[in-house]
């Protein structure tokens, strides 16, 4: 009897389900091509950012994001001075996207200083 019973909830369960198949979807994505930057366009910011509580993890997540960010030529960020310092080609980025770019990896980062200059600060000496 308890046989009959689980073979019955099985083919009732085949029979009741009203799904379909699952499908599978092709979704193509687009890769950027690679900008080539042109040398006597690029300008040096630095940006003070808080929020950082860690080189490993903060700094270093900050830092892979601006990297990546077309337009941008490198980006090196300093956990203990709270210092970003980016070489980018403004025909490709805007200096205020900069500070879009930090807060996009986590609402924690605010940048509260976005300056041109003409050289970067020595981050290595204390």
């Amino acid at each position: 009897m308890k046989n009959i019973l689980i073979l019955l909830s099985c083919i009732l369960s085949l029979t009741s389900c009203k799904q379909k198949s699952a499908e599978v979807k092709v979704i193509e994505t687009i890769v950027p091509e690679k900008i080539e930057l042109n040398q006597e366009n690029l300008v040096k910011n630095e940006l003070k950012i808080t929020g950082m509580t860690c080189a490993i993890g903060c700094a270093a997540a900050i830092q892979k994001k601006l990297n990546s960010t077309p337009g941008i030529e490198s980006a090196l960020v300093d956990f203990e001075s709270s210092i970003a310092q980016i070489v980018f080609d403004p025909n490709f980025i805007q200096e205020k996207a900069l500070d879009t770019i930090v807060k996009s990896v986590g609402d924690a980062y605010t940048v509260i200083q976005n300056e041109r200059v003409t050289s970067f600060k020595d981050l290595t000496s204390k």
